[in-house]
């Protein structure tokens, strides 16, 4: 831009393409005698002098001049290396887009060198005075067209146009859209031409002055090199150490996995909301440091690059690279940085940190906030408190719970025992009658192994389910007893939970936390190593003649009378006088069934003895006891004898249930906060490592306890279950008579006697436990320990839920990559940091690349990209940081005449982005005529076989460093793993 004393300027005109043009797309660049060169190839602009030249004449010089009144005509483009002329280009009147009628023949045309077949330079249309001068360029930037303006063309000189212009819009629209540049505003519509042009030229002069003179006035009051000492060193620094300590803690913690315990519960050390409030902060900060200290490191790599005055520099795809890691959205919204800054090794570290400072305070989530997760089997000795052995009947008396002692010192203990036997011995057979009934109704059922069969449940506490398990199953089949001895026989063995081990799981001498030390929802599972409680109960059917050594009714001389039941006969109220005393060689009558029993002699066992045949649907017991005398060496009755009368079956059937604790089960027991607690027997696994068998391997047979006949002759007392003397007809026996077997198998639909009668009796087993040893024998001098009795150990497999850090599901494995990433690099970094003296100004930064750049020159690498942003061949300019010493001045220079990277790098391939320049007042010469472009062939394989990848391609070669490091961290990581799940396992199988 010239104006009245200075001469021509050098302006780039930016390109817009002819073909997508229409009368309501006018570009910025198109008016005011704007035209577009076309072109297919890239000029080279190193062939054009940046330089001020004036020109000679008004009538030699090229391009706009606000001095010439002659007209000129646009300058002719063409092609790179084409040998024809382009067509005049349309071009715009005062707004107006038309093609002017060529009528005249130039007089410049006379002294213009001939050209041959180079391409050929038509000078420009001189326009009117005014018609090119900064005011017009001024109103088209502020975005203001008068429409009372004059036109600015004399239109007696110039043709008429073959357009019509369309209408404007309105001044607050355009100015709306363009914004209003100038400061004149709407009112710039009522000002003449003369003034606005005069006002204008006024406005661009210090546009112009800036482009002429050299900053001198910017010399640098601060060194590039900043200190160690100084504050961004130091703090840069210790963001650094901190983010990399802090993320080498994380990616530890998530590696090891660490359960806290009572660190972290609700009732002790720091609340579990507290703990995850505290990990997200100390991800955040990490986050945050680390984004800060990587952003300082890339900047300080490419600053100090850019320094270097034999290097490539840096460019700004590059410096765009921070923006990734501040603005992770950046790499959609500006993708077309990343295919040139993106496989350069900077650009690999820089789109992992992206990746890793995005998705951080996720992982952290995932992988370190303390969350309730179940931890591996471990073997321990827990303790538990007891205070008698096992089926004491004083010690069972003593702790039921009643205010009636000091009321009823001799029978309150015994009726509230009787109330406690009831009400859980008929919750236990409707629950398992129920199970049954579902069973029944369904009518598919084909199990007739006892072991598959459904078992009872009792409720500890009223809070505890207690599920029994059927054991020693192999003399449960009836099929088989048939075949032995030839008759029905109904045998089963119940085995119930140990109740002492609830008692011992909350214990604090154990420190196992409860669920409502995690927030009520935690839950624990314990494999207990001890006894288990059980009820065996066998069931002969026999007939009245061989019963008859049993009934008093049928002995001779008995003392009887008719009950009034048909022909049935019942002993007096002192028949029991009449029963042989008890003596040491006193067996009493010997029955078909002594060898199924075991009574006799050999097996120094007295049979029952009862006082009637009970009737249909009636059951009577036996209640004859008698201890033998200590120095006989026999042992005491350990049996309960019940005798019922089926009225399907002419036959009676004789029951007898022993008890004893058998070791060929494990106790486990499970509690949550939200399903409750449950205790459950578990036998007969010979793969069961917390049998207890396995901690007593000498035992191989239970003895029948004889203190549980007491407590089962209290217990048939509550249960009525001798009512068959008077007939009462009782509901419980009416149940128990019709499950008889009437068939040597057991019936798949319905259970048998036996079976229900363990059910029942399952209440006593529970009772007769609580506070029992945990092994098989009594160990101390007194029956009875006082409260709250002595600690006893036993062996047991836990497994507990505890707030622990670690990731709950297996696809969250992935966040190890991010913590991995984010500890590497702050290493890398940090190392990068300490091998520095000091830093130097970060150029990267948007504050100190501003005040850089506009005290630096303009640059035609760069020529077209100051209104729309940089394109993609703009985006690898590089560039160097130069230094005048003279003035104490910085400033941008490129660091090449062309690209380095690209389709632009190579010396003769064409450009997809065309810069145009015009030239103003330098006449067409073949010292300024630009080259002729030439594409010289490769072979592309060639070049790939002699490529030196690893200085070549260092972007690929970082990706495969990291790919390699990631790969051993994931098989370190799995092997951490592998081996702590062989260490666990191992452990498992010494339990």
């Amino acid at each position: 831009m010239a104006d009245g004393k200075s001469g021509p300027s050098l302006r780039p005109v930016p390109e817009t393409d002819e073909a997508e043009t229409t009368l309501l797309s006018s570009h910025v660049s198109r008016r005011d005698g704007y035209t577009r060169m076309p072109s297919d190839g890239a000029i080279d602009i190193s062939s054009f002098e940046q330089r001020l030249s004036p020109s000679p004449s008004p009538d030699q010089g090229l391009g706009i001049s606000s001095f010439s009144s002659t007209p000129r005509r646009p300058i002719s483009r063409v092609p790179v290396g084409s040998k024809t002329s382009s067509p005049v280009s349309a071009r715009y009147y005062h707004g107006l887009l038309s093609s002017p009628q060529e009528t005249h023949s130039d007089e410049r045309q006379a002294v213009t060198p001939d050209m041959g077949d180079s391409p050929i330079f038509e000078p420009p249309v001189d326009s009117p005075k005014g018609t090119r001068t900064p005011s017009r360029l001024r109103k088209w930037f502020s975005g203001t067209w008068s429409k009372a303006a004059p036109p600015a063309y004399d239109m007696a000189e110039q043709p008429s146009p073959n357009f019509s212009r369309p209408p404007p819009q309105r001044d607050e629209e355009t100015a709306l859209r363009l914004g209003d540049r100038d400061g004149m505003g709407e009112h710039s519509s009522h000002s003449s031409p003369a003034d606005d042009d005069d006002a204008n030229e006024e406005c661009d002069k210090p546009l112009h002055e800036r482009y002429r003179q050299v900053p001198n006035y910017c010399s640098s009051t601060k060194d590039v090199r900043k200190r160690r000492v100084s504050w961004l060193s130091v703090s840069i620094l210790t963001l650094s150490v901190y983010s990399t300590a802090l993320s080498c803690l994380w990616f530890i913690i998530a590696i090891v996995q660490p359960r806290w315990g009572r660190a972290i519960s609700t009732n002790g050390g720091i609340a579990p909301a507290t703990a995850s409030v505290v990990c997200t902060l100390f991800a955040k900060t990490i986050e945050m440091s680390f984004v800060t200290v990587f952003i300082s490191f890339l900047g300080q790599v490419l600053s100090r690059r850019a320094f270097v005055k034999k290097s490539r520099g840096m460019t700004l795809a590059e410096m765009t690279m921070r923006n990734w890691v501040i603005q992770p959205g950046s790499l959609i919204t500006h993708w077309e940085t990343i295919p040139y800054a993106g496989v350069t090794f900077l650009g690999v570290i820089s789109l992992a940190a992206t990746v890793a400072a995005t998705f951080y305070t996720t992982a952290s989530e995932a992988m370190i906030t303390p969350k309730i997760k179940f931890g591996g089997w471990e073997h321990k000795v827990l303790q538990g408190h007891v205070r008698s052995q096992y089926a004491n009947p004083l010690y069972v008396n003593t702790v039921c719970a009643t205010p009636l002692r000091d009321n009823d010192p001799a029978e309150a203990g015994g009726s509230c025992l009787d109330v406690q036997y009831s009400g859980q011995s008929y919750r236990n057979l409707l629950s398992f009658m129920r199970t049954w009934d579902e069973i029944y109704a369904n009518g598919t059922s084909i199990e007739d192994k006892l072991s598959d069969r459904p078992v009872g449940t009792t409720l500890l506490y009223d809070n505890t389910t207690m599920t029994s398990a059927w054991i020693e199953s192999e003399f449960g089949d009836p099929a088989a007893s048939f075949e032995d001895h030839g008759r029905i026989i109904n045998n089963v063995t119940l085995a119930m939970p140990h109740p002492g081990v609830y008692e011992a799981a909350i214990n604090p001498v154990n420190a196992i936390l409860q669920p409502d030390d995690l927030s009520d929802v935690g839950e624990y599972t314990i494999r207990a190593s001890v006894v288990s409680p059980s009820v065996n109960v066998l069931c002969v059917n026999m007939e009245e003649k061989e019963l008859a050594p049993l009934i008093y009714t049928t002995w001779p001389n008995a003392d009887t009378s008719p009950t009034g039941v048909g022909d049935q006969r019942i002993g007096s109220d002192n028949w029991r006088d009449d029963v042989p005393n008890m003596a040491k060689d006193e067996w009493l009558n010997r029955t078909v069934v002594d060898e199924i029993f075991k009574w006799g002699p050999e097996y120094k066992r007295r049979p029952p003895v009862f006082q009637l045949y009970p009737a249909d649907f009636n059951m009577v017991a036996n209640a004859t006891h008698a201890a033998p005398a200590s120095e006989w060496d026999q042992p005491a009755r350990d049996a309960l004898y019940l005798l019922a009368k089926s009225n399907a079956l002419e036959s009676y059937t004789l029951c007898e249930l022993r008890s004893w604790v058998s070791p060929w089960c494990s106790t486990h027991f499970s509690i949550s906060g939200i399903a409750g607690a449950h205790l459950k027997a578990h036998c007969e696994d010979k793969e069961d490592p917390d049998s207890y068998v396995k901690s007593y391997s000498d035992i191989t047979w239970s003895l029948a306890n004889r203190d549980w006949a007491n407590v089962a002759d209290q217990w048939r007392l509550s249960m009525d279950l001798n009512g068959g003397t008077y007939n009462n007809n009782a509901s419980n026996a009416r149940i128990l008579t019709q499950l008889v077997l009437d068939q040597h198998k057991l019936n798949p639909l319905m259970p048998s006697i036996a079976e229900a009668l363990a059910v029942l009796s399952s209440s006593t087993l529970t009772i007769a436990s609580l506070s029992t040893p945990f092994v098989h024998y009594w160990e101390y001098p007194k029956s009875i320990l006082a409260s709250p009795g002595a600690l006893q150990s036993f062996n047991a497999s836990l497994r507990t839920q505890e707030y622990t850090s670690s990731h709950t599901f297996a696809w969250h494995n992935i966040f190890y990559l991010v913590l991995f990433f984010v500890f590497a690099i702050n290493v890398f970094c940090l190392g990068y940091l300490l091998a520095r003296s000091g830093l130097v100004t970060d150029y990267t930064e948007p504050q100190n690349l501003f005040a850089l750049a506009v005290n630096s020159p303009p640059s035609t690498q760069l020529g077209g990209d100051c209104g729309g942003g940089p394109g993609s061949r703009a985006l690898v300019v590089p560039w160097r940081v130069g230094y005048a010493r003279s003035e104490n001045h910085y400033f941008f220079e490129e660091a090449s005449d062309r690209p380095f990277k690209g389709k632009w790098s190579r010396p003769h391939a064409k450009s997809s982005e065309t810069l145009e320049v015009h030239l103003i007042s330098t006449p067409p010469t073949t010292a300024n005529m630009p080259a002729v472009n030439t594409l010289v062939a490769r072979d592309a394989l060639n070049q790939l076989a002699k490529r030196n990848w690893p200085k070549q391609e260092p972007g690929l070669m970082a990706v495969f460093v990291i790919c390699g490091l990631v790969a051993i961290v994931l098989v370190g990581i799995y092997f951490f793993k592998w081996n702590s799940k062989r260490k666990a396992r191992a452990q498992t199988q010494q339990i």
